[in-house]
């Protein structure tokens, strides 16, 4: 958990100096978004907000990760499946920005790609040998087998969508995307401390152990 803690705190601080340099150069560029005239008349005043903000927070988590990982199968498949995630909302900002226009990466070419990205995760999955069953609380564990493939592709999808559909009117979701990163931090620190935590029954039987008299 320390590690994870020290990645936030690098990738915070490389965000609090680099942002604002970076956010006064897609000014200086005009890489600003471009709102949908059928959306409400206050979006109007949007326009130009500066936009591929996205790559800010790519390079801040990389760095942090590659300081601090211990570069195992599956820490590195995260970060590449995030990268990848990351290649797709590029391409698609990089298509309004040209084009200039709200409308970006058609949405079949999204679904394909998300489609690549988990065919790419399911072989790592199968190389690691994991499970393709999940757990229901009062069911217990259920095998999916070939089902679980689509599952993982409606994680990757809506994971890396969720911010998208939320907020997707002004095309502009940072608002949104420190909910889900916040969201996301919390489940990995909560997961690592459960990690880090000893189970209770190990310690209760060296307990009644050392309390045995010789």
């Amino acid at each position: 958990m320390t590690r994870v803690l020290l990645a936030g705190v690098i990738a915070l601080l490389i965000s609090i100096f680099v942002g604002p340099k970076f956010v006064a150069y897609l000014r200086r560029k005009e890489y600003g978004q471009h709102i949908r005239a059928e959306g409400p008349e206050h979006h109007v005043s949007k326009q130009g907000t500066p936009t591929m903000g996205g790559l800010l927070i790519l390079l801040s988590a990389a760095i942090g990760f590659l300081a601090f990982s211990r570069y195992t199968v599956p820490a590195l498949t995260v970060l590449c499946v995030t990268l990848a995630c990351g290649a797709i909302g590029f391409l698609d900002d990089f298509i309004k920005l040209t084009h200039r226009r709200s409308l970006g990466l058609n949405g079949r070419w999204k679904l394909l790609l998300l489609g690549a990205i988990t065919v790419a995760v399911g072989i790592a999955a199968q190389h690691q040998h994991l499970p393709t069953n999940v757990y229901v609380p009062g069911l217990g564990h259920i095998e999916l087998s070939y089902a679980w493939y689509g599952l993982l592709f409606l994680v990757i999808a809506g994971a890396a969508n969720g911010v998208n559909l939320t907020d997707g009117i002004d095309g502009l979701a940072a608002g949104t995307v420190i909910i889900a990163l916040f969201t996301f931090a919390a489940m990995i620190v909560s997961r690592g401390s459960a990690r880090a935590r000893p189970a209770t029954g190990s310690r209760r039987s060296w307990t009644s152990r050392s309390s045995r008299p010789p």
